[in-house]
């Protein structure tokens, strides 16, 4: 994971600088990471940072009377790059729910939607996955969505025309064996 952690200090950097461009970049970096390892805390990573973009693009969630709640925020995602050297998938995954955690009470100052910031960033993720080739079905487990969810928003979106990179036949099997360990 001790790759990761500069990805991680340009996450935390962009966020601290409210960049939601390099935020979204960043994303888009760590999902396809994700989708070629197989990697559930990769996963939970893409997710965190694509809706902390999410949190920047909306002045609300910025204002002075939300400062704690963004602290709160900065402080548990400073605590997960920390832990991203150490290469401890449980203790990284277990950190990032502490952010994801923070970011619910921030969100929970607003309420202005009917999903949540996490659960659309993973809804966004999985069908990510499924557009790169990842099967709907592992989309869907590791994720935590539903299929039919998954879908419907790959639809609603024209994901599959956004994904640039096509994975070969090749690729994909090789894939296949590494999450089966063949």
């Amino acid at each position: 994971m001790e790759v990761l952690k500069p990805i991680g200090l340009s996450v935390l950097d962009a966020f601290r600088k409210r960049n939601q461009k390099e935020l979204r970049k960043l994303d888009d970096v760590l999902i396809k990471k994700a989708a070629k390892d197989f990697s559930k805390s990769l996963l939970e990573f893409a997710v965190i940072t694509y809706v902390l973009s999410k949190i920047t693009s909306k002045p609300r969630f910025l204002a002075k009377e939300r400062k704690k709640e963004i602290t709160n925020v900065e402080d548990s995602l400073k605590s997960a790059v920390d832990l991203l050297d150490i290469g401890e998938e449980a203790l990284i995954i277990a950190a990032f729910k502490k952010v994801e955690n923070a970011i619910f009470a921030l969100e929970k100052t607003d309420r202005r939607f009917m999903v949540d910031l996490v659960s659309k960033g993973k809804l966004k993720a999985a069908a990510t996955l499924y557009a790169q080739g990842i099967s709907l079905g592992l989309s869907s487990e590791m994720t935590g969505m539903e299929k039919q969810d998954i879908l419907e928003y790959a639809g609603r979106t024209m994901m599959f025309d956004r994904v640039k990179e096509e994975r070969t036949i090749m690729e994909r099997v090789k894939s296949a064996r590494r999450l089966i360990g063949g």
